[in-house]
Order: structure tokens, then C-alpha cells, then sequence
């Protein structure tokens, strides 16, 4: 732990004259003054007619731009040298992140520490704990085979108090329905994988919440890019799906009408897309990855075997695809989460949600959709717009100070002043020596 403090604790502080976003509309509100107290905020306004309470710690927002805290929603907290990694979240803007599946204890013991106000710096955190699966996987799940086990399973989640149930990819057909039922039961959301056994409409209509990483949906070729992919195994079973030249907006509109979220996870698949022998993004942030987290994570995503000699031109026109598909569900209505399945090689925990940010607006939506897709939508996933996901008085402080507009650039998000969060204000130098503690626990013998 630091020997100096890291933040500055506040009971109330105003940010005075800055461009507060409204992320809902991706519009600005110029010259606004925002008060918090404690944990919350308590005044938002013109600057003109907000008073600033006596002794109030006053931030200077002039020339700046304060946004919600960022979330990552699919991420796994509980991996070797986990612990270290969570300050990076903050240090980066994420003030919350949705843990898809890890050791439930050792999540909740974080959680409790970061919460409780300690020395642990950290994001808030929705937790789904093991994940149900068809079979044996590294990372913690039940292993569910029939019906009965996935209600079994569902129950026994419950009865851990888990924040949502997640499904893994290889549940049998009956088994992930039963699931779904189940989860329904509880009052538990259901997130997760597509099943191979279902399709996207059936998952959707299911009550599944979100669907991660895009699978299962098909994507819409021309003949010659049919033919084109067709040779592309096994780097197609990872990072692609299969063809079709039928249009898919009926699919698409169908989730829409459903309320199912999806969380494309474009920033992972870029690893596997141009292969793990080349550079990618986050190779120069390999120094905040702990040799043992980075044979960890090698262990579960091995490259696949026997690449074709053209793999890295398959891999880019594959990821392509995927962004194609980005772009018409958000055309099709379809709402969207940043996720990043952070720690990856290129998406390390924090930084890889600016990445997945940027990646939305390479599929050609607008750096203010991009933004939403990480604020706002995360607060409407999570039944949570009473107290997230906007600047209004009442909801919690957790804010990101920026030095440009992320409406113009979304690489601007980046440009953090400051972050606010559980009534710690974390300045710019309190950033960096959150980095450099991080970076320096990475190369620690572990």
C-alpha cells in the first residue's frame, strides 16, 4: 500500500464552471456548476444560480468536461495477482465493472474492502460468481448436464446471494432453458454466452439479458466472402460465425423489441483476429500484467493451431465483419455494453474499455453512442438509473473530470483530470501513483 494518501476525502466539494455531458442525449450543459456531498450529488446547475456551500472544496471545471463514471460490463476479477489489478480500473475511469464469472469469496472479501472505505482502491461491483457450464472449464462454474442440475444450480447461486446468473456456451438445450426458468424464479438477470443449442431469437425471447461476445449471430456476406471464409478453421470457430446473404434486421429488431442487450467484447476478439504473434493495441501495457496472470490467461485463450499461411488477412477481414454487425444492431435499436473480458493482453483492466469505446466508434457509431454504451446503458441494464449513469442531484458521485470533449473524440474519455468516487477525490497525480503502484506490483516475484 501507498505510504501517502491517494486521494483526498471530501465531505463536499463543487466543480464550478465545467461542460457536464448528458450522456443519455450525447449533448453538452456548458458553465454547470455540480456539488456533491459525501457519496452523492446534491446540486447540479447553472453556474449562475448554484451556490457553492460555505468550506466547500472548489474544482475549477473551466475548460473541462465531467462525465458519469465509466463501467465495464464483462470482466474477470478473480485471476492471479487480482487484487493489485483493481486501482487500475479507477485509474482509468471505470468506477464499475460486472464480474462474469470467478471465485465468488474472494470477489466479496474485495468488494467489502473497497466499500468499506479502506485502503483498497477499487470499482463497484456486480458479481454473477461461477458460471453454469456443460463441462470442465478453468475458470470457477457448476458443471450442469440436465435440467434438473441447472435448477439445482440456479438455486444454490441464489442461496449465495449472487448478483445475476451467468451461462456458459456448451449448456444442452433443455438444460439452458431450465436455466432460464429458474434464474426467472429468483429474480436473478440471466447474462452470458449463447448456447450452441439455442438461437439468439430463443435466448432473447428466454429472458436472457445480455448476450456476450457476439456469437451465435450470423453474419451477412457477399458470395465471394462466403467462399473467402469458408477455409478459414479453426481461426473462424473463434473470432467469426457463419454466413449468410439473407438480410439479418428482422433478427436484430427482434432483440430490440426484447430489451436483450449485447455486449460485443470487440477489443478481445482484435487478439484473436490478428493473431497473438503480432503486436496488438495493448502489448506497451503488458507491464501492468503479472508474468503469472500472463501464462494464466495464455493457459485458458491458447492461439489456435495450424493457421492458414493467410491468417492475419482472414483475421482483419473477419474483424470487419464484426464490426458491420456492431453498427446494425445500434441501427436496428439494439442497446449496446462495453465490455472487455479484462485482464486480456490487449485490454488490461481499465485501459481496454477506452479501447472497446474506440472500437464502437470504428464501426461508425458516434464517439456520444460509444459513451453511452459505457454510462448510461449500464445504469439501465442494472435497474440502476435512480442512483447511476447521470449527472443529477440525488445519484452517486462517481465522475470523471476530462480534459476534452469525449462528444468530438472519444479517445478524449482518456484525458482524465480527475475521478470521483465513494467521496475520494483522486486528482491527477493520485492517478499516477495508482499506475505506477500497479505497475510496480506486476514485476514483484509472484
Amino acid at each position: 500500500m501507498f505510504a501517502l494518501p491517494l486521494a483526498v476525502a471530501f465531505q463536499i466539494v463543487a466543480v464550478t464552471h465545467v461542460t457536464a455531458i448528458d450522456v443519455e442525449h450525447a449533448r453538452e450543459r456548458p458553465d454547470v456548476t455540480v456539488v456533491i456531498d459525501g457519496q452523492r450529488i446534491t446540486a447540479v446547475g447553472p453556474a449562475r444560480s448554484i451556490r457553492v456551500p460555505a468550506g466547500a472544496r472548489v474544482v475549477d471545471g473551466r475548460g473541462k468536461w465531467l462525465i458519469p463514471g465509466l463501467w465495464d460490463m464483462h470482466v474477470h476479477l478473480a485471476v492471479p495477482t487480482g487484487r493489485a489489478l483493481l486501482a487500475l480500473y479507477v485509474a482509468n475511469g471505470v468506477t464499475g465493472v460486472r464480474d462474469m464469472g470467478g471465485d465468488l469469496a474472494m470477489i466479496r472479501a474485495w468488494q467489502h474492502e473497497i466499500d468499506g472505505g479502506g485502503p483498497l482502491v477499487g470499482p463497484r461491483i456486480v458479481a454473477a460468481g461461477p458460471y453454469l457450464e456443460g463441462h470442465d472449464s478453468p475458470i470457477a462454474h457448476i458443471e450442469v448436464h440436465t435440467p434438473d442440475d441447472a435448477m439445482r444450480a440456479v438455486d444454490s447461486l441464489a442461496a449465495l446471494r449472487v448478483d445475476f446468473v451467468k451461462v456458459h456456451s456448451a449448456l444442452p438445450r433443455e438444460t439452458f432453458f431450465a436455466a432460464a426458468r429458474a434464474a426467472r424464479m429468483h429474480h436473478l438477470a440471466l447474462a452470458g454466452h449463447l448456447s450452441r443449442n439455442v438461437t439468439v431469437e430463443e435466448a432473447s425471447d428466454s429472458g436472457q439479458r445480455s448476450l456476450e461476445h457476439l456469437l451465435g449471430f450470423v453474419n451477412v456476406c457477399a458470395p465471394a466472402e462466403s467462399v473467402f471464409f469458408a477455409g478459414a478453421d479453426p481461426l473462424r470457430r473463434i473470432v467469426f460465425n457463419t454466413c449468410t446473404s439473407l438480410s439479418q434486421r428482422s433478427v436484430y429488431e427482434h432483440l430490440a423489441r426484447n430489451g436483450t442487450w449485447v455486449t460485443p467484447t470487440l477489443t478481445p476478439a482484435w487478439e484473436f483476429a490478428v493473431l497473438p504473434k503480432h503486436d496488438v493495441p495493448g502489448d506497451t501495457l503488458n507491464r501492468f500484467l503479472s508474468d503469472s496472470l500472463q501464462k494464466y490467461m495464455v493457459g485458458i485463450f491458447d492461439p489456435p493451431p495450424n493457421l492458414p499461411p493467410e491468417a492475419t488477412i482472414l483475421g482483419q477481414r473477419m474483424f470487419a465483419k464484426r464490426h458491420q454487425l456492431v453498427l446494425a444492431l445500434y441501427d436496428a435499436g439494439v442497446p449496446l455494453l462495453t465490455g472487455t473480458d479484462a485482464p486480456m493482453r490487449n485490454s488490461p483492466p481499465g485501459f481496454g474499455l477506452h479501447e472497446e469505446m474506440l472500437e464502437f466508434v470504428r464501426s461508425g457509431l458516434t464517439p456520444g453512442a460509444a459513451l453511452r454504451a459505457a454510462t448510461y446503458e449500464p445504469a439501465r441494464y442494472l435497474n440502476a438509473l435512480d442512483s447511476l449513469g447521470t449527472i443529477e442531484p440525488g445519484k452517486r458521485a462517481d465522475l470523471v473530470l476530462l480534459a476534452a470533449n469525449p462528444l468530438r473524440q472519444i479517445e478524449n474519455a482518456h484525458r482524465i483530470v480527475a475521478v470521483f468516487t465513494r467521496g475520494r477525490m483522486y486528482d491527477r497525480s493520485a492517478l499516477d501513483r495508482l499506475l505506477a503502484e500497479a505497475e510496480r506490483a506486476a514485476r514483484t516475484k509472484n
